[in-house]
């Protein structure tokens, strides 16, 4: 049976209000009011956007969609775990602060901000899925006791994922620190000559596993946790990672991971991808004014994350007229895994039909 996916054309040009109506009306239109119940716990999955990053979704074009739970008597909370990486997320504190700045607050949004996985990333559920590569999974503590989730993900490539949206947005954004990690294992990293020294790579690796002698930098394979942290912050194409069976690995292990975020919620949760300001790399990135690599698409949203992940992957593709491993600068990074996998182990379908909502 073909998953219906809803889209609405939509630019940020159109204004913050106008996208928060617009992502309300393809509330409605998908008539996703069925997936909640009053009283419920209702986790709003959110990526709050890293500290001078400004592409990420803004809280005010979720409002309207906050304001739909509301009025639906759940409880919603806005959410976002806290990061493997050294930044303004790694920690609780920091990440709470970051949202409030950012209007993920019940300033801006009238509902609270909860970090789902304790101060320091270690409040977890062991979740049992007997998935080919994860028996069992590592999901943040609040996620599993929240009765239904609205999951807002912002449509961007991603250094080793190939694409980030729903599936990474729950696999991955819904993970404690040690699914995080888990996820990251399969992949490994070198440094070629090309370094320069310059030991952006050895402040921002979390695990301590880099250091630099008289002539380049080195990793510790033992102590590195695959965070692909060092890759993104390379400016000289020096960090090096083989893209074949690593990458598989770490898609098929976060669609793992989002199968136990959402067990026993599998008709209590919605997905929304936001294609607007897609960019080459994900929200994660410090930095202002990100490139983007297609023009605003508009949101789509279905009750299924594998048919709206595929959908969003094809309008990216269709609209820029080339593969997204090109528009990203990487060739052998194969987005599609992730998704064939989520099918497969029962998450979704990639068939899809896409309705458009005026």
């Amino acid at each position: 049976m073909r998953s219906k996916v809803y889209l609405i054309k939509a630019s940020v040009e159109d204004g913050e209000k106008v996208i928060s109506q617009k992502a309300r009306r393809l509330f409605k239109a998908g008539d996703f009011a069925d997936r909640f119940k009053e009283n419920d716990i209702t986790a709003v999955k959110v990526h709050v956007g890293e500290g001078d990053n400004n592409t990420y979704v803004k809280s005010s074009y979720i409002k309207g969609l906050v304001d739909e739970l509301v009025e639906l008597k759940t409880k919603p909370f806005i959410t976002d775990t806290t990061t493997l990486y050294v930044g303004r997320r790694h920690n609780a504190i920091d990440h709470t602060v970051l949202a409030e700045e950012h209007g993920f607050s019940i300033n801006g949004l009238g509902v609270p901000f909860i970090v789902p996985d304790g101060l320091v990333g270690t409040s977890e559920t062991v979740v049992k899925i007997n998935a080919p590569i994860c028996p069992e999974v590592f999901i943040a503590t609040e996620i599993i006791k929240s009765q239904s989730i609205l999951s807002i993900a912002h449509v961007t490539g991603h250094v080793a994922a190939g694409l980030g949206a729903t599936l990474k947005t729950i696999g991955m954004g819904c993970a404690s620190k040690r699914g995080k990690m888990t996820q990251h294992a399969a992949l490994t990293f070198t440094i070629g000559d090309d370094c320069t020294r310059c030991g952006l790579c050895a402040d921002h690796c979390p695990a301590d596993a880099i250091t630099l002698d008289d002539v380049k930098a080195h990793i510790d394979q033992e102590k590195c946790i695959g965070c692909a942290e060092c890759m993104a912050m390379c400016r000289f194409g020096a960090v090096q990672c083989n893209w074949g069976q690593e990458t598989d690995v770490l898609q098929k292990s976060m669609a793992e991971h989002a199968l136990g975020a959402l067990k026993g919620k599998e008709k209590r949760a919605i997905f929304f991808n936001f294609l607007l300001s897609v960019t080459k790399d994900c929200d994660c990135f410090d930095t202002p004014n990100m490139r983007t690599i297609v023009s605003d698409i508009g949101i789509i949203a279905s009750t299924d994350p594998v048919a709206v992940d595929k959908a969003a992957l094809d309008l990216v593709e269709e609209t820029a007229g080339r593969k997204l491993g090109v528009l990203i600068g990487n060739k052998k990074l194969n987005a599609l895994c992730q998704i064939e996998h989520a099918e497969r182990i029962g998450l979704g379908h990639t068939d899809y039909e896409l309705i458009e909502v005026k």
